[in-house]
């Protein structure tokens, strides 16, 4: 929250500047102390509320103290000015006992708290502070389905925040490098709930890239076991008509921005990135595949996956999704709803998936290998974001 206080005396300045630290802690205040600066401040910069006195110097040069009340509202509620919808509050000794002074203020959503010994002033102040405080924006979002899925990033990223609820949503704050980032966990699994929970999160945080980690099924022959799948193009498999005849599936596709798949491509291809998946995993013998020695992941760029809400567990099941899909890699609950919601959302969002394959969709399912899987997902998606994937459109 950006506020602007405009006042010369330290000890006032110094009071008020405590307060708003008790009410809004992360609060990111700009002293003024004259009334020329004031000016230049509130016309270039986009406050979240003003707090002023009008008994301040001149300008740093004239020290007269004076009072500004005659141009309060031209300078505050100037059109061209950034801040000229920012609400402004006048705390001041002055004694405004004049009612067409206080009338005239309110009009343009200036609103004048006196300041005195009593303290009054505090829980006035309060009430603006909560009422103005901007919504959080995020510069990336994180759609994971299972918490096990989100937990993954805890020693991959900068800072990693405590859950909250932000707008229905179920929130987590994280930082990588200079993005702030939130992870999503939407309600329960499948392609519904992801849905609502990437429009909402487009809608309200405006990130400008939205992206998923976790695991998923592989097609077997096109992707081995801890493969990391980078979805280029994901089918919904579920959409379509039963009839007598059995079901005909309707073809629904969305794929990647050509920029956005290309950073991708250039991530995976980074030696750095490829030894940092395999680093400090200590698998346990029963997350090694069988038949092999040790822990391999290739990661598979320009995949085409499918997704669709129903868990697969049985055998031969997957050979249905690849009727006309020759080299579908693999398949999932919830991608295609992130990337339905960011082809659709209001700003342009870069968007992609990579998930490592934990099974086949045959009837052997387990979880065995899920902690690896979604470990390696998630370095990659750190590693894509540092990369900057989310600016490739700067």
């Amino acid at each position: 929250m950006k506020i602007l206080v405009l006042e010369d005396e330290d000890g006032k300045f110094d009071e008020i500047a405590a307060h708003i630290k008790v009410v809004v802690p992360d609060a990111c205040i700009q002293r003024e102390r004259n009334w020329l600066s004031y000016s230049m401040a509130v016309s270039n910069a986009k406050f979240d509320l003003i707090l002023l006195d009008l008994f301040v110097p001149r300008s740093q040069k004239d020290s007269t103290v004076e009072d500004h009340t005659d141009v309060l509202v031209a300078t505050t509620r100037d059109y061209g000015s950034k801040s000229f919808r920012t609400p402004a509050i006048v705390l001041t000794r002055y004694s405004a006992d004049s009612g067409d002074f206080v009338h005239n203020l309110n009009l343009v959503d200036i609103n004048v708290i006196p300041f005195n010994e009593h303290g009054e002033w505090r829980e006035a102040l309060k009430r603006k502070l909560l009422s103005a405080q901007p919504d959080k924006k995020f510069d990336v979002v994180i759609v994971c389905a299972l918490e096990k899925e989100a937990t993954a990033f805890q020693s991959l990223v900068d800072k990693w925040g405590t859950v909250r609820g932000i707008s229905g949503l179920l929130c987590r704050d994280v930082e990588i490098g200079p993005y702030k980032a939130v992870i999503v966990q939407p309600q329960r699994m499948g392609l519904v709930a992801s849905a609502i929970s990437s429009a909402f999160a487009l809608d309200r945080f405006e990130p400008r890239l939205i992206c998923m980690s976790g695991i998923c099924g592989g097609v077997a022959g096109e992707a081995d076991m801890y493969d990391l799948l980078v979805t280029q193009i994901c089918h919904q498999h579920d959409a379509g008509k039963w009839s007598t005849t059995g079901f005909k599936a309707d073809h629904f596709h969305v794929q990647l921005d050509v920029d956005v798949n290309n950073k991708l491509i250039e991530v995976a291809s980074d030696e750095a990135v490829i030894a940092s998946l395999l680093d400090g995993l200590n698998p346990a013998k029963a997350e090694i595949p069988e038949g092999k020695e040790r822990i391999g992941c290739a990661i598979k760029t320009g995949a085409p996956t499918s997704s669709g809400s129903a868990v697969i567990a049985e055998e031969g099941k997957t050979a249905t999704l690849t009727v006309g899909q020759r080299k579908l890699a693999g398949f999932d609950m919830e991608v295609y709803s992130v990337y339905e919601a960011a082809r659709q959302a209001r700003r342009r969002t870069a968007f992609f998936a990579a998930k490592a394959v934990v099974d086949d969709g045959g009837n052997n399912k387990g979880d065995a290998f899920h902690r690896i899987a979604c470990l390696l997902s998630a370095k990659y998606v750190v590693a894509a974001i540092r990369a900057g994937v989310a600016d490739v459109w700067k």
